[in-house]
């Protein structure tokens, strides 16, 4: 699956919707695994890429956790 950050579609390419994933913890291994489930998430709709992603990482005291949310695309 291709992931950008960056808002650009291809020649022919169609949004199908926005996804999110969100998981405890705030580390490398969270990231791997909150990009996993929304390239899952991606999938089920349709998808092979994803476009805009957005990453935010919140450490409250009793909560720490990643999430990301992006456009799913098939291009």
């Amino acid at each position: 699956m291709r992931i950008s950050t960056l808002n650009h579609l291809t020649n022919g390419a169609a949004e199908l919707g926005v996804v999110h994933a969100s998981v405890e913890g705030v580390n490398e291994r969270s990231y791997d695994e909150c990009l996993h489930k929304l390239e899952e998430r991606a999938a089920a709709l349709g998808a092979n890429a994803l476009i805009g992603v957005q990453l935010v990482q919140s450490q409250g005291q009793w909560n720490p956790r990643t999430s990301l949310i992006a456009t799913a695309v098939k291009e």
